[in-house]
Formats: structure tokens, C-alpha cells, sequence
């Protein structure tokens, strides 16, 4: 059954060519134009604030294609597909860290196996965000589907380079290297390089997303901060930034990533402007790091 799923996979890929994308509403961004730094992070906040939220979980929602009871697991089957549009619903997504495909019956619901996929919060959800009625906890734009294993080696560890390598643990009991890396002593991840740029997008976008004044109903936020550092902590900031700035700079968004924030956008309202306009981010934080050109 695996070589057979892992057959379908290798024709999915290629095939992600013919995605078909989406260009912001027309002026979605007319206020963010022509402005730098601190001015342009403001403005894109009040672009992107106020998305629409759904559950993390829903009560009774069985049926994960209808639209119906919307809820994290559902979204992630529309926004992480890799179905063609003759057959949306073939129930196959693509993993955030490695280069596979699993099916939406491998979701891991409480009792997941060593191939089943969690909903990963690219911000650790401890680092300023630990209760579902929180924005941030359900925020589709940093939620991917992640293999279990890696998910819970990455913990709420901020993202760096370096470290020893992740090992991942299959259905069969091999274990298996891949390329993400643990850094205990500099308390860091280092994720693989298909998901390093996104990463960092996502972490630009959760820092411009929630400020100071999103902390009362029904937001409930915290001012989310990037430091160029990194610790191990349950407070309202992650690290590296020069490392994500690099990261960004260095994988471009995809087409993949994409189509990705048209469906999250169909769903929430809000996009991803480190997606649309790669340039942002180093209009807003460059100057920070000697790497960000």
C-alpha cells in the first residue's frame, strides 16, 4: 500500500506546474505602497488584521471536503493539497519538512502512528499563544501539516542553523536521517531547505500580524517579536531573525506557497504579503542584518 500511495506521490509532483494562482484583490495593498521600515510593517498590519477565525477542532465534523463545520483539519486538506482539479478530493497533502505526500487518513487525532501528520504551528503556539481562543492558535497562515516525529522534535524551539541531525522514525520501524537539525545548546531548529524560506515567511508574517493592539477580545494576542537570538522560552518572541532573513532571501516563494495563500485567503480573508512581495521583508527588517539585500 505504501509503494502504491508513494507512486501516486511521484506523478502529484509533477504535476504541480499546471497550479493555477491567484493575484491579491485589486489595492488590497495601496496603503502599504511606498513606505519602509516601521511605517510599512504598520501598514500591512492593518491590511492583514482582523482575519476570519475557525476551530481548531470541530465537534461532529466528519467530512473533511464539504465545507461544512470548518475547522484546522479541514482547512489544512484544501489549503496543503496536492489533488488536481479534476479530482479535488483525493485526500493526499503535502508535508511542510519533507519531500512526501500523506494521506488525510494518516492525520494523527490522539493516537497517531510514526507516519501519521499533526497540525505544526510554525510559532510555537507556547511562545505567546497556548489557548484555543487566541487568533494566533488557528491562524492557518503559519498551521501546516508536519510529519509527527519532526513536529515534536522541533518542539517550540526557535529556527537557526546548525545542530545534530533529526532522525525520523517510520511505520516499519527504520529510522530514517533527513536534513533538519537540533541544536540543544544554542536551544535552536534547523528545519530542511524546502521548508526553510516558508518558514521564514510565516514568522514575518505572525510578526507583523499581531501587535500591541491586538491583545483585547477577541483577538486576545500578544505583540508577537523576532529577535536575532534564540532561547528556549514560552514568551511572545522567537529567533533567529538574521537567519530567517537569510532563509527568505534565499528559497523564493513557490507556486506551491502560492496557491496556498489564495486558499488561505478564500477561507480567512487575509494573505501572507511576505508571499506577494518578497521585498518586504527586508524593507522592514534589513537594516537589521548585514545579510539583507
Amino acid at each position: 500500500m505504501e509503494k502504491n500511495i508513494r507512486t501516486i506521490l511521484v506523478s502529484l509532483l509533477l504535476t504541480y506546474s499546471c497550479i493555477v494562482l491567484a493575484s491579491p484583490p485589486t489595492n488590497y495593498y495601496k496603503n502599504a505602497e511606498d513606505k519602509q521600515g516601521n511605517a510599512l510593517k504598520s501598514a500591512l498590519h492593518k491590511i492583514i488584521d482582523g482575519h476570519i477565525t475557525i476551530p481548531y477542532t470541530q465537534s461532529g465534523n466528519t467530512d473533511w471536503h464539504d465545507g461544512e463545520k470548518m475547522d484546522v483539519w479541514e482547512a489544512l486538506t484544501y489549503t496543503d493539497s496536492v489533488c488536481q482539479d479534476d479530482e479535488p478530493k483525493c485526500g493526499l497533502l503535502q508535508l511542510l519538512y519533507l519531500s512526501e505526500i500523506r494521506p488525510i487518513s494518516k492525520a494523527n487525532r490522539g493516537s497517531g502512528k510514526d507516519d501519521s501528520w499533526d497540525r505544526e504551528h510554525v510559532w510555537p503556539k507556547s511562545r505567546g499563544f497556548a489557548n484555543k481562543n487566541q487568533d494566533g492558535y488557528t491562524d492557518l497562515h503559519h498551521l501546516r501539516p508536519a510529519d509527527r516525529n519532526i513536529n515534536g522534535t522541533h518542539s517550540n524551539y526557535g529556527y537557526d542553523n546548525g545542530g545534530s541531525f533529526v532522525t525520523d522514525k517510520r511505520e516499519s520501524g527504520e529510522n530514517v536521517i533527513t536534513s533538519a537539525r537540533l541544536d540543544k545548546n544554542n536551544e535552536s531548529f534547523e528545519p530542511t531547505d524546502r521548508a526553510k524560506g516558508q518558514i521564514a515567511r510565516m514568522i514575518f508574517y505572525m510578526a507583523v500580524r499581531y501587535d500591541p493592539g491586538d491583545s483585547a477580545d477577541p483577538e486576545h494576542m500578544p505583540d508577537l517579536k523576532i529577535r536575532d537570538t534564540n532561547k528556549r522560552v514560552k514568551e511572545a518572541w522567537i529567533g533567529d531573525l538574521c537567519t530567517l532573513l537569510n532563509w527568505h532571501n534565499t528559497f523564493s516563494p513557490t507556486d506551491f506557497e502560492r496557491r496556498r495563500n489564495d486558499r488561505v485567503m478564500e477561507i480567512q480573508g487575509n494573505r501572507n504579503p511576505f508571499i506577494d512581495k518578497a521585498s518586504w521583508a527586508n524593507q522592514i527588517w534589513g537594516d537589521k542584518c548585514h545579510d539583507g539585500t
